[in-house]
């Protein structure tokens, strides 16, 4: 009787000649030997499929599902679970790949504590940043915190074809949260193992950038998101967990990448969510220049998102001169993380990150200082950017109470 396979890696591919090997080395040399490497070829035109073969020649792990005509990833990655074997299944890009031991931590730690889900840390990308960015695993914030990297978990394979959870059909663009969403809800255990990485490249690919408006329009995945918990959840403390988790940071920051044909459309979307949410809940960490009655109304929420396209759209960090100061960022957050790649790519030295919150004690392996260390200090040495669009006239005010000028002393956002 042949063994059952530990992991089974599903890879759909199309159109990533110039990543696939390396994507195919990370899994074919893992420590987890025991797993099989469902690659599904959705008739991409470029030289991917010989590139495929030429791996299974070599590794018999390697079972190649090749599609006679291009039916989207979500179709793709659908065909990898049905074919899979083995107890547990996880996902990977072709663009993308994985540390060596990352299937053999994440199984291990499935095993020892029978948890349906696994989760793995992230490193990221983006094609104009010069280095890689750490996301640490975490389900401490709540469990729907963080629903963007469906890639990071390991599933187990009877919890999936017990809820049926899998990729809905026909959508392109965050056609993975419905599914991550599902798999978190019914969840009994999920797990971290925070010393392992996934690597992620974002860049621009596909339907899902250039085609934006269209695909808001008809393939996009988060109404989907927000109709299966509105029907699904019972518990009002997780329905709020979920909807302040998501609302503004997977609704609105998608805003600024929408053609502008289309941009109404997508407000209409955003206010049908929101008036058919499940519970009166106002999320709190809506931008200052909105409030709850603007989702009411698709045109007043329009106009606004339109005036204020530069705070959706993350600006560029511009100071003239640092003097020689020690640099600082205020915050330590997915804001933090992009102005610390601007920083990165001018070649400004960041001394350490600033953040009110006690608990946080390191991001992206820099030390995190309380902001009142710096501004009570006799020195005026420094410099500091305020990462945070959300906070940032609140944070901007209690740097002119100490004493500091924008510009002069400090950077903020729009």
């Amino acid at each position: 009787m042949k063994k059952i396979p530990e992991v089974s890696v599903i890879v759909p591919v199309y159109n990533v000649e110039p990543y696939l090997r390396r994507c195919l080395n990370s899994l074919v040399n893992q420590i987890l030997e025991d797993i099989e490497i469902i690659c599904i070829n959705d008739c991409s035109p470029d030289n991917s499929l010989a590139i495929l073969k030429e791996y299974a020649e070599r590794d018999g792990r390697i079972n190649i599902i090749d599609f006679e005509k291009n039916q989207g990833v979500s179709v793709a990655r659908n065909a990898g679970i049905e074919s899979a074997k083995g107890e547990y299944i996880g996902f990977v890009d072709p663009d993308d790949y994985v540390d060596l031991d990352f299937y053999e931590k994440l199984y291990k730690k499935a095993k020892a504590t029978d948890a349906d889900m696994v989760k793995a840390s992230l490193k990221k990308k983006k094609v104009d940043w010069i280095k890689e960015y750490s996301h640490f695993a975490s389900i401490k914030k709540g469990k729907y915190y963080d629903v963007l990297y469906h890639w990071c978990y390991i599933y187990r394979v009877n919890f999936l074809k017990k809820y049926q959870i899998n990729y809905p059909k026909g959508i392109v663009l965050a056609e993975d949260t419905p599914f991550l969403v599902k798999s978190l809800f019914y969840s009994n255990k999920t797990e971290i193992v925070d010393n392992v990485f996934y690597h992620y490249l974002l860049r621009e690919h596909g339907a899902a950038t250039s085609h934006i408006g269209e695909v808001i329009c008809n393939a996009y995945g988060m109404p989907l998101v927000f109709d299966f918990m509105n029907k699904t959840v019972k518990d009002k403390d997780e329905y709020l967990d979920f909807f302040c988790g998501m609302f503004v940071n997977h609704l609105l920051m998608c805003f600024a990448s929408v053609a502008l044909e289309y941009r109404r459309n997508f407000a209409v979307i955003v206010t049908d969510i929101y008036k058919n949410r499940l519970y009166p809940v106002t999320p709190g960490n809506i931008p200052q220049f909105l409030n709850d009655n603007d989702f009411e109304d698709a045109d007043i929420l329009l106009e606004k998102l339109n005036e204020h396209l530069a705070f959706i759209q993350y600006p560029k960090v511009q100071i003239d001169n640092l003097q020689k100061r020690k640099l600082y960022i205020w915050g330590a957050g997915g804001d933090g993380m992009d102005a610390l790649a601007q920083c990165d790519n001018n070649g400004w030295e960041i001394e350490a990150f600033l953040d009110s919150n006690p608990q946080i004690k390191e991001f992206q392996e820099y030390k995190i200082l309380l902001p009142d260390s710096l501004l009570n200090s006799a020195s005026r040495d420094f410099f500091i950017i305020i990462s945070s669009r959300f906070y940032a006239s609140e944070i901007a005010r209690i740097c002119e109470q100490a004493g500091l000028k924008e510009d002069a002393d400090f950077w903020k956002p729009y």
